[in-house]
């Protein structure tokens, strides 16, 4: 299945870090958007549709930017991305600077998706591929299951900047770690 207990390593902690820090805002995301800007039901339309439309229309660029300067690269780019725009959310100060960060946010999100799907084939031997990118999303699905309870309590008990500050912590580990992880 994997090559060696150091590549299922890698393969459960990137999986794991990754989901962790998309996985905390799913849940908040819209508590946070009507709470902060007394926004609408079409507000939150908006802006999971410019965020699903950038990332869409991104990730074949994305895609062949990994396979010409490097998956590692292009994921690290990517992710670091995502903790710039997840500590956005705390400074945005309306609705249209929420509509740019999610852009950005889509990006972001188009960078690292076809790298790290390259990253996860690559740590799979060569007969074993799907059941690889099957223990990946299971592992991607657990974390973000537990995140979404999680976000829930810090959200709830502390507060939204504590959460984004986290997510963006986890997002900047997980580039650190596929710095490391290149080595």
């Amino acid at each position: 299945m994997l090559r060696s207990s150091r590549t299922l390593a890698i393969a459960i902690t990137l999986s794991t870090l990754y989901s962790l820090g998309i996985g905390l805002l799913g849940p908040i995301y819209p508590m946070f958007v009507v709470s902060r800007f007394s926004a609408s039901i079409i507000d939150l339309g908006i802006s999971y549709a410019i965020f699903c439309l950038v990332t869409a229309i991104f990730k074949i660029l994305a895609g062949r930017l990994a396979d010409t300067h490097g998956k590692e690269r292009i994921f690290f780019v990517g992710v670091m991305m995502g903790a710039v725009c997840s500590l956005g959310y705390v400074y945005v100060p309306s609705i249209l600077h929420l509509y740019i960060i999610e852009f950005f946010f889509g990006v972001a999100h188009a960078l690292q998706r076809p790298s790290l799907l390259a990253l996860m084939v690559d740590l799979s031997d060569r007969n074993r591929k799907s059941t690889v990118l099957g223990m990946f999303e299971s592992i991607c699905d657990i974390t973000e299951a537990a995140a979404a309870l999680l976000s829930t309590i810090i959200a709830g008990k502390i507060g939204f900047e504590t959460l984004f500050f986290l997510c963006s912590g986890c997002q900047a580990t997980t580039g650190l770690f596929i710095l490391k992880y290149k080595r």
